[in-house]
């Protein structure tokens, strides 16, 4: 039975660490397991670890969490292992195992309470998902202090600064759908990690892009158009999605700089064409139909919104899409028309006293956040001063002490002399 859970836990290791180049073949190796006879002797830490994994095999593949109640459980073991002073069990093994060893729980426990936020926020509780985000930082950050040139765990070597980039990433997107300014700041930290270790072949011009896409809707163009062209450096596939909208983004940018309709419109057609499906083409309809809109050619800004509005799932856009055909409608006195879109945003709206209130608490959240970054930045300026002081302390007593042994001796041959 203990070779078989030694089996059983280096068959974990060996998903985990397929999992993060590989999302796809290692759950067909995790679903090969589960149906072995190895998953019935994993111990107690393995099977907590083995859910985790499987949670987040189901995320990296666009799976649903199916294993909520399971998760609950291992993040609370997770977490209360890290509560306990090291080692893990009976104060057994050497300094350097029991690190590792209490570094690999931190980081277990960190990715539990990141797919928790997955799984919130797969269920819309934005803000509780926000909550499990800011957890996993300050998990890492604690128990892995400077991880920015930290690179390895026993377990998961080089994956942490990864981990790092993908767990602000996701603050940047929900911030983002906010339209919160959070968002920059989580964004520009994630592009910190994914220098230091790549999320994925596109995790830059993601990043990039999106910067400059949240510089462009807090009007502060020069800063977009930086972004935006950093972005391009790192366009290595133009048969891409990441591509496709990096040059849509830059043909609405290109209008906002004053480079004319047409240009940016023919750019935004040339995307419908390389569309690979009708959700992009409705995605690229609607900045099409926002450019008319703000030209105020309505006649060519209907035929785009209408069709966003009619065939488009996206909720944000269908909603825009509304707002702008109600507006053009009620210019030219069509109050059918009117009362159609103004029904359709009554009955799909979100209160704004509700949607202020969620804001108001994940920028709380955030803020503090922030304010423990801060207290634990101060409190490690402190210590390392402390240690810079108790050095001085010590070379100065050495000093003294080697100043008093020499004048005792310098006086000794004196009286020898004498």
């Amino acid at each position: 039975l203990a070779s078989q859970r030694g089996t059983a836990s280096r068959a974990l290791e060996n998903i985990d660490s397929l999992m993060w180049h590989h999302p796809d073949s290692a759950l067909a190796v995790m679903m090969e397991f589960a149906a072995s006879p190895k998953a019935d002797s994993l111990d107690v830490f393995n099977g907590h670890y083995c859910q985790l994994l499987v949670s987040e095999l189901l995320y990296k593949n666009d799976y649903g969490q199916s294993n909520r109640t399971e998760l609950f459980q291992a993040i609370g073991y997770f977490d209360s292992l890290v509560r306990q002073a090291p080692p893990l069990k009976g104060g057994q093994g050497d300094s350097k195992t029991i690190s590792n060893q209490n570094h690999t729980i931190a980081f277990l426990d960190a990715r539990a309470h990141y797919m928790n936020g997955v799984g919130y926020y797969e269920r819309d509780s934005v803000v509780a998902a926000c909550g499990e985000y800011l957890k996993a930082l300050e998990i890492v950050e604690t128990h892995f202090p400077n991880v920015e040139t930290r690179r390895a765990t026993s377990l998961q070597p080089n994956h942490l600064p990864r981990f790092m980039a993908l767990t602000y990433g996701r603050l940047g997107e929900l911030f983002d759908n906010q339209f919160m300014q959070n968002a920059i700041y989580c964004y520009k930290k994630a592009l910190v990690f994914n220098i230091i270790e790549p999320t994925s072949p596109t995790g830059m011009v993601n990043l990039l892009s999106s910067l400059g896409r949240e510089y462009h809707f807090f009007s502060q163009m020069d800063s977009a158009e930086y972004y935006n062209n950093e972005a391009w450096k790192y366009v290595s596939d133009t048969n891409h999605l990441t591509y496709r909208n990096l040059f849509s983004q830059q043909a609405l940018l290109n209008y906002y700089l004053g480079k004319g309709v047409e240009p940016a419109v023919n750019d935004l057609r040339y995307m419908v064409a390389k569309s690979q499906n009708e959700d992009e083409k409705l995605t690229r309809f609607a900045t099409i139909g926002h450019i008319y809109y703000e030209a105020q050619n309505y006649d060519s800004a209907l035929f785009y919104l209408i069709q966003v509005f009619e065939n488009k799932d996206d909720a944000s856009l269908k909603w825009d899409a509304a707002e702008k055909l109600r507006s053009i409608y009620q210019s030219r006195g069509d109050t059918l028309k009117v009362t159609q879109y103004a029904i359709f945003q009554a009955e799909n709206a979100v209160s704004e006293v509700e949607s202020n209130y969620q804001v108001s608490q994940l920028n709380e959240l955030f803020q503090q956040h922030l304010q423990w970054e801060q207290e634990r930045a101060e409190a490690e300026r402190q210590q390392a001063a402390r240690l810079r002081r108790n050095r001085m302390i010590v070379v100065v007593c050495v000093l003294v002490v080697v100043a008093a042994l020499l004048a005792w001796l310098l006086h000794r041959r004196k009286m020898k002399q004498l």
